[in-house]
């Protein structure tokens, strides 16, 4: 498929069910988990993701294990509404999240019983979201296979097939294609209405590799979040006034995350950044080691190499952007319709996502 080239137009408008799921594809076994490269005991992914898989690879109970994932999560990762989602105690400036864990017992249990606990989750997720009470979702699967699993060909392709859990609707999930998450929000209007959330893989393995602003300890983490939801869950809350107040605000804290990473390790550098101050807005241009959106970019987590200098030119994302957080007003034909103008569907819609895969291309005028 060609870069820029979207999947056969989907429909907003689910079928007559409660959710439409398509069934896991026959291929997916996970076996390439027992087949994964690992490294040698006593490699270090920086002091910080040192001391809490401490607490995440042993046999300790799953509610310590969430709480320390969380209390890292909150102090250590770079993303501000990840800081501010995973606080523990009340939710930072109305953002909240949900969290599904998949521990090694699940995993054992095989595909079936993974996407099970997920659907779970996720449909548990959605309906709370669409009262304005959570604008993310964390599927953490926590496991030492995976915590030392080496970039390589095989993580990448176990990445998509764990992907493919997290989104049986559009599997099998591919490498180095977008994916996105619809999120449901019911407005001051009564109207329920679908909003984009972006889909992130984020593992323990990326310290000081392309991706090191994807650092985390335990395992592997698929990310979603929709600033556009939160910045109208904010309205829906009486938090702020209308989306003039609200999208400014959460675009300032989106352009605080660009340039903040390289944490856990003092020869690591950020692996995204802002650049051009002259010629470009700061708060809406910036330019990365890697695509951010891209659910598995293949030559990023298939890449052993250390990153501790410079991203070659050829390896950078030059076009990347926050132009969408915006409350100007958006339309179906935009391409970024629905990140901060929801769509309308009926209620039993509510589980339904209808947004279609896109491979990416650098340039200032791609959207999606």
């Amino acid at each position: 498929m060609a870069a820029g080239q979207t999947w056969p137009v989907q429909s907003f408008i689910a079928p007559d069910t409660e959710a439409t799921m398509t069934p896991i594809p026959a291929g997916i076994s996970l076996d390439a988990l027992s087949e994964l490269p690992q490294y040698p005991a006593g490699t270090s992914f920086g002091s910080d993701i040192d001391a809490v898989n401490e607490i995440l690879l042993s046999d300790t109970d799953e509610q310590t294990k969430r709480a320390a994932f969380l209390d890292w999560a909150a102090r250590h990762q770079p993303c501000v509404f990840g800081r501010m989602a995973t606080k523990v105690g009340a939710a930072a400036r109305g953002l909240a999240m949900n969290l599904c864990w998949i521990d090694e017992h699940v995993l054992a249990g095989g595909p079936h019983a993974i996407a099970e606990r997920i659907a779970a989750d996720r449909r548990a997720w959605k309906e709370q979201a669409a009262r304005g009470k959570s604008s993310a979702f964390l599927v953490i699967f926590n496991s030492q296979r995976l915590a030392h699993a080496r970039p390589g060909p095989e993580f990448a392709r176990l990445s998509t097939e764990l992907a493919s859990l997290y989104l049986p609707e559009l599997a099998p999930v591919l490498p180095d294609v977008i994916y996105t998450e619809a999120i449901p929000l019911r407005g001051h209007d009564g109207v329920l209405r679908l909003f984009k959330g972006s889909v992130q893989l984020f593992h323990t393995g990326a310290h000081l590799r392309r991706h090191h602003d994807r650092r985390i300890p335990g395992g592997v983490m698929i990310s979603v979040n929709g600033p556009g939801h939160y910045a109208n869950s904010l309205v829906t809350q009486g938090l702020c006034a209308d989306l003039s107040e609200s999208a400014p605000m959460v675009r300032r804290l989106a352009a605080r995350s660009i340039g903040a990473g390289g944490l856990g390790d003092e020869r690591a550098l950020s692996t995204t950044w802002h650049r051009d101050l002259a010629t470009r807005d700061t708060t809406r241009w910036f330019s990365a080691a890697y695509h951010l959106d891209v659910l598995v970019q293949s030559d990023v987590v298939s890449d052993p190499r250390p990153r501790t200098g410079p991203c070659p030119a050829h390896e950078q994302w030059s076009w990347l952007h926050l132009d969408y957080i915006d409350a100007r007003e958006t339309f179906p034909a935009d391409a970024t319709h629905g990140w901060f103008h929801g769509v309308p569907i009926p209620e039993h819609a509510l589980h339904h996502n209808p947004w279609l895969p896109v491979v990416p291309i650098d340039a200032p005028d791609f959207n999606y």
